[in-house]
């Protein structure tokens, strides 16, 4: 360690001792001790953070590439779904349009159409409720063995 050997051991402690006198030896050695052990603390909670950190970032790729995936097959999902619909019926001898282009927005009165056909059709697609049954309900039967009071 740094070329210290036992010679040069002894002779940092012998001056050590000199200079500082055998009462605060002691407390230095102590002291030294303490920095040490908090040194080594701090490096091994480094450590851990750094591989907290790179664990972390591993978690952070496996998901981004789930998300892609995930992105990809809907998209694919979606193709599969619109080519159909977009492809003009076998029997029809008109030609395909080259590019559709962006929707038009609808009319005002066209909107106004499509409002009215869908609050009738949920008017009349609520289920009506049953009529109210007239007198009191049925009574319980009674269990065999319980006798009706008087």
């Amino acid at each position: 360690m740094f070329g210290i050997g036992m010679p040069e051991l002894i002779l940092i402690a012998v001056v050590a001792l000199i200079v500082l006198g055998p009462k605060k030896l002691p407390d230095l050695a102590k002291s030294m001790g303490r920095a040490v052990r908090e040194f080594r603390k701090a490096t091994s909670e480094l450590k851990e953070t750094l591989q907290v950190d790179e664990e972390l970032s591993e978690v952070k790729k496996a998901f981004s590439d789930f998300h892609s995936d995930v992105n990809k097959t809907i998209k694919a999902e979606a193709a599969k779904e619109t080519a159909p619909a977009e492809s003009p019926p076998s029997g029809s001898d008109a030609p395909a349009p080259a590019d559709p282009g962006p929707a038009e927005p609808l009319p005002t009165d066209k909107l106004d159409e499509l409002k009215k056909a869908f609050q009738a059709w949920n008017a009349g697609a609520a289920p009506e409720s049953p009529p109210p049954s007239e007198g009191p309900p049925p009574a319980a039967p009674t269990p065999p063995g319980d006798k009706p009071q008087a």
